[in-house]
């Protein structure tokens, strides 16, 4: 009986479930004629591989051409990424079989490590140059990207710091921008202007000043600026306080600007301990302001075009090297420049790359919130249309980026920390002699691992005709070679610094010299600040360039366009300037009770290049004014804050603006040293002011 129901129960089962099998498709490799349904199978496999072999893609081909009547195009957008490196000696494999190359039609991420000197750099830069180069011989793209690097070194000096070098695609015509910090402007302007570029036509990159528009300024980047961190054990003591203005603006209904918030903050009492970290805060954000008619310093101009265009083929760069720039700082604008990119994501194809990660991608609350900002933008990015290359040195930094990403591509390293953190996240990395192979890499090959690239698999090629994807496998590959500049060799002993005759652009600055509307940030503070409706509140437009004798600053205002004032001629030796001695006895240099002057006479110049009868300046405007008409002289020697005799109030007003005068014209002095020693000056002025 048991046996009767079991036939029953198979006959039945055969018999009634069969039709269903025509939803199931034959993965089977063993039939040699395949079917349309397993043929259209394999086309959208190949779509959505991020990389192919050229072997694998003249196997698709032939097969789609014998079964299908339509043969689809299936890469509209490819580039060469190299070629493969055969392990057995005498490969007989045709090299243009092992050529491998890259798919722009789809979205996928890429892992970028190893040593410097690897290669990382060259290989970020070939996957760049075929996303962004339209009219390249080394692929097709009808339709270029739209890429964003991030870029961040320690800066401590002209001289030490390490420039993008993603910034050389601009050789071969892809328009660069740089946005940089406005406090350093000056000094990346030079940099970038003294690079050898070897243009082909091509324009050379642009230095804007980073400036967010207070519209884009909403209340979750008011936040992250804020350095607010729900995850973090050690909130600043302000963030109560913050958070609550910011939720009683939402509930309200009204429009969140930042001028309201500003209102909203001066209406609270605060305690030195928060403050003083409030006020730094708060400095920080200005500083990335863009200027207006509200604007309270003077600084950079924004540049005329929209920075945050994002065109299809242009590149943009954020250069955050900065001494005045913090890892966190970093993340933070790194974080708002990531949201503001992704808004342009309907208009064309984005590209997100991380420039030597490491540098500041670290276990930091920040960068914490950065790491985990890529991690959802790569989990989402065939919805978004976004690809994201992170390179780095070390992978142990964010190995869960390295979980998420599609491709990773393994350059020479010696550190067997490394290879112990990628065995963990990459699938076929487990073997005990790989260590070894990846360590005798040259430089430009790499091993590339992606378990959904579409290669032709299981021995010699010429025999073999079996598509498959890579899986557990690698690929050891060398990359192809750059079509842009180079900006990547090493520098070697006995090699010359070859300095560009491009000539480099000035900064246009702005200053306003009407009061702010949210100049300080307590109650009694701005009680004593006049109406800006009863002053006259104009901007200037300053193009310094590098002022020689008799050489004018071309100034323009709305009262007073076309007029120039004439810089005082100086001569600018070495640091060791002489300061002349306040003489009591002199009324000349006695402006209500108080000694006003101080003489400036470089070593062995005559009085003609003195500074003369500076005054003791009540406003700030005045200020201004003073020090654009001695500018030449004034950045000469920082003991001219020491010797002048003012109050507090006054002496913090100069120092603020010998401050700008410094990065207004810095071919004037040895910005370095002078910098060095201002500071030092001001932070000590700083720690005598909150002892007593």
């Amino acid at each position: 009986m048991e046996l009767k129901q079991s036939q029953s129960f198979q006959r039945s089962e055969t018999t009634r479930f069969h039709p269903l099998l025509s939803h199931i498709s034959d993965d089977s490799h063993e039939d040699p004629k395949r079917s349309s349904s397993q043929i259209e199978q394999q086309v959208d496999a190949f779509l959505s591989a991020p990389i192919f072999s050229a072997a694998a893609y003249d196997l698709v081909i032939r097969s789609a051409s014998a079964n299908l009547t339509v043969i689809p195009d299936i890469t509209p957008q490819y580039g060469l990424l190299g070629i493969e490196v055969g392990e057995e000696e005498g490969c007989s494999v045709e090299a243009g079989q092992r050529l491998l190359l890259a798919n722009l039609n789809m979205p996928w991420s890429a892992f970028i490590c190893g040593s410097q000197g690897a290669g990382k750099s060259h290989t970020l830069s070939c996957l760049l140059e075929s996303s962004l180069l339209k009219d390249n011989s080394a692929g097709e793209l009808p339709n270029p990207l739209a890429g964003l690097v991030m870029h961040y070194d320690a800066f401590t000096s002209s001289n030490t710091s390490q420039l993008c070098e993603a910034v050389y695609l601009c050789s071969s015509g892809i328009p660069v921008t740089i946005m940089v910090s406005p406090s350093n402007i000056w000094s990346m302007k030079r940099l970038y202007g003294e690079l050898s570029l070897h243009n082909n036509g091509g324009l050379p990159p642009r230095v804007v000043p980073l400036y967010l528009d207070e519209d884009q300024l909403d209340s979750s980047r008011i936040l992250k600026l804020m350095a607010f961190d729900p995850n973090s054990d050690t909130v600043p003591l302000y963030m109560g306080a913050v958070m609550s203005i910011i939720r009683e603006i939402a509930m309200s209904g009204v429009k969140f600007t930042y001028t309201l918030f500003r209102q909203r903050l001066a209406g609270v009492r605060w305690t030195s301990g928060q403050e003083i970290p409030l006020n730094m805060r708060l400095q920080m954000l200005d500083t990335f302001l863009a200027p207006s008619t509200k604007t309270k310093i003077m600084k950079p101009a924004a540049a005329e075009e929209n920075i945050w265009s994002f065109q299809p083929g242009s590149l943009t760069i954020v250069d955050l090297s900065d001494p005045f720039m913090s890892t966190g700082d970093a993340c933070c604008l790194f974080s708002i420049c990531l949201s503001i990119f992704l808004e342009k994501r309907g208009e064309c194809g984005q590209v997100v790359v991380l420039d030597e990660a490491h540098k500041f991608l670290l276990q930091s609350g920040d960068a914490k919130v950065l790491t985990n900002e890529l991690k959802s933008v790569i989990r989402q990015q065939r919805h978004t249309g976004t690809r994201v290359l992170i390179a780095t040195q070390e992978p142990t930094l964010s190995p869960d980026l390295i979980d998420l990403a599609n491709v990773t591509f393994v350059h020479r390293f010696q550190s067997p920390t490394w290879y112990s953190t990628l065995k963990k996240h990459l699938a076929g990395a487990d073997r005990d002699d790989l260590f070894h192979e990846i360590v005798a890499l040259r430089t430009g090959e790499a091993f590339l691992f992606c378990p959904t690239a579409r290669v032709v698999v299981d021995g010699n090629i010429t025999k073999c005709k079996q598509l498959d994807n890579l899986g557990e496998k690698r690929l050891r590959i060398r990359m192809r070679q750059r079509i842009t500049a180079d900006g990547g060799k090493s520098i070697m002993a006995n090699d010359q610094k070859k300095i560009s005759s491009m000539i480099m652009e000035t900064v246009r600055m702005h200053v306003v010299t009407g009061k702010s509307s949210h100049e300080n940030s307590d109650k009694k503070a701005r009680s004593n600040i006049p109406n800006p409706s009863s002053e006259c509140s104009s901007s200037k437009l300053i193009t310094p360039s590098k002022i020689s004798n008799g050489q004018k600053i071309e100034t323009s205002t709305g009262q007073d366009k076309g007029k120039r004032a004439t810089a005082a001629p100086a001569t600018v030796t070495s640091s060791n300037n002489q300061v002349g001695k306040r003489d009591k006895n002199d009324p000349s240099t006695m402006v209500n009770g108080n000694a006003s002057q101080s003489s400036i006479q470089p070593s062995g110049q005559k009085s003609n290049h003195e500074l003369n009868s500076h005054k003791l300046i009540q406003t700030k405007a005045q200020l201004i004014s003073s020090i654009e008409q001695h500018v030449s002289v004034a950045v000469t020697d920082p003991t001219l804050l020491t010797t002048i005799e003012m109050s507090k109030t006054q002496k913090k007003k100069l120092f603020r603006i010998y401050r700008q005068t410094i990065e207004l014209l810095p071919e004037l002095i040895r910005i370095d040293q002078m910098r060095e020693i201002f500071f030092q000056r001001f932070e000590a002025a700083l720690v005598r002011k909150r002892a007593k």
